[in-house]
């Protein structure tokens, strides 16, 4: 019964010439994004070999250079890549770099603010925060049109276009106490009605989305990235199934068509803008920030603080100027790395305190933020899907603290030649330790993501069942 009544929906949903805009439309859109989310990962892509070039480039530059010292050319001290405090601090140069997931096309994330590479040297990574890859803020401010943002945002809205009357309108037309004069309970009715509508719009967003991904990122194709694929379609089943349960629960009420419309736009306005939106501000309110000025007063303080306890001057020494000019220059230099690397050290940990509150506080955010998303079905799928795009706040924070440990590396690799005044030799500026970005493990990942499918689930289930039980007491004759 349930496939006769689901070939008469398809028959009335074929005469509907809504079917033939509303489907198309959306078709195109996720094609859109699916082209948008692509063209975003290769532009990350070139970013990082861009910035990998250019600090293999400065490396080969560097070690040329000293191949040419030792094959006898001449040359000044300030020339010679192999003095260890100017290599560190400001001529030497590691980027750090996050490069894209083969999944990184499913969604933007935090890609868009958070930077994919940062400039690695000898000061603190606070005061080298990387600047060249800023989106335009216009474009921040709208938002991004990715795969993301048409799954989470415009797949609702043709779920509620398609759902919002299925039974208002027999009702209002008068022919639903014929249909439902018939031996078929209500809830069969309704049943084949989902059937019929949700394997339409779920499995277009999960047909167009899937296949759509794998022809353009054929790299999706690894095993590795597979599980992630079929991660986004589960997710996509059961948020589509979600609002499919809203338009039950809405459509058991009894209204008519209009209100129905109006209630279940109210849903998604609530769920899916304002419910985010209030969370973030929640977590801004509970956890401000350190203000930008109160951490740069705490970066001069810091600065002036190690000074003057340490006593540094920067001048040349009365007894540098009886050596020639190139040995002053170079006892001044090695003088100078001597005492301002450890002034460095130490003007970092007179003003750390202002940064660790900054890093806790935003951590207290994200947390905040992330145990909140339980509220919403759209931000937990927000979050899932950045978690499958390897784009979400967490993965940004792993591949900080990458970061934070490589520069620790950094330092401590040079310290002890510049405390000895001694110059590297060619195979230490060889072994200068690179930065090798590695992704959180499949495990990690896969049990964030299966607490959001769980949460989900949960919210699916939750709303279907309450829109069958109220088909208990649904009256056709109600208008």
């Amino acid at each position: 019964m349930i496939a006769k009544i689901m070939t008469n929906e398809w028959t009335l949903l074929a005469r509907e010439w809504a079917t033939y805009i509303a489907l198309p439309i959306y078709a195109v859109f996720l094609a859109y994004g699916v082209a948008n989310g692509t063209a975003w990962k290769s532009f990350l892509q070139e970013n990082v070999a861009e910035a990998k070039a250019l600090a293999n480039e400065g490396f080969e530059k560097k070690l040329d250079k000293i191949d040419k010292i030792i094959a006898g050319e001449e040359h000044s001290f300030s020339e010679d890549p192999r003095v260890a405090g100017p290599l560190a601090r400001y001529k030497g140069y590691e980027f750090a770099t996050k490069p894209p997931l083969p999944t990184a096309a499913i969604a933007i994330g935090q890609s868009d603010v958070a930077p994919s590479y940062l400039k690695v040297q000898w000061r603190p990574m606070f005061k080298q925060q990387n600047v060249d890859e800023i989106e335009n803020p216009e474009n921040l401010a709208a938002g991004a049109f990715d795969l993301s943002f048409v799954l989470i945002y415009l797949f609702p809205l043709l779920i509620i276009a398609l759902s919002y009357n299925m039974l208002s309108a027999e009702r209002e037309s008068g022919t639903q106490v014929l249909l439902l004069s018939q031996p078929v309970p209500v809830h069969k009715f309704v049943l084949a009605k989902i059937l019929l509508r949700g394997g339409l719009v779920i499995g277009l967003a999960v047909g167009i989305s899937i296949i759509g991904l794998l022809i353009s990122n054929p790299d999706m194709l690894a095993p590795s990235s597979l599980w992630r694929v079929g991660a986004l379609a589960v997710i996509l089943v059961l948020y589509g199934l979600f609002w499919f349960g809203v338009a039950t629960a809405v459509n058991a009420m009894g209204q008519k068509s209009a209100t129905n419309a109006l209630v279940m736009m109210a849903s998604w306005i609530f769920l899916v803008l304002i419910a985010p939106a209030v969370l973030n501000l929640a977590a801004k309110s509970f956890y401000p920030l350190p203000s930008r000025i109160e951490m740069v007063q705490a970066m001069r303080l810091g600065d002036e603080q190690a000074a003057k306890e340490s006593g540094f001057e920067r001048a040349y020494r009365a007894d540098l100027l009886r050596k020639s000019e190139e040995a002053a220059l170079e006892a001044s230099v090695n003088d100078f790395y001597l005492k301002v690397l450890p002034l460095e050290k130490q003007a970092e940990a007179i003003a750390s305190p202002i940064f660790e509150k900054f890093e806790s506080r935003k951590k207290q955010q994200q947390n905040f933020a992330e145990n909140l998303k339980y509220l919403s079905p759209a931000a937990i799928t927000q979050i899932a899907i950045s978690e499958l795009a390897n784009h979400s706040a967490a993965n940004f924070n792993d591949f900080n603290e990458q970061v934070a440990q490589y520069h620790e590396e950094w330092r401590n690799y040079f310290f002890q030649p510049v405390m000895e005044n001694r110059k590297l030799s060619r195979a230490e500026v060889v072994n200068i330790p690179r930065f090798t970005y590695e992704p959180e493990s499949d495990g990690v990942v896969a049990g964030r993501i299966f607490g959001n499918v769980v949460a989900l689930f949960l919210f699916a289930a939750a709303v279907i069942w309450f829109g069958f039980t109220q088909l208990r007491r649904y009256s056709p004759a109600k208008r």
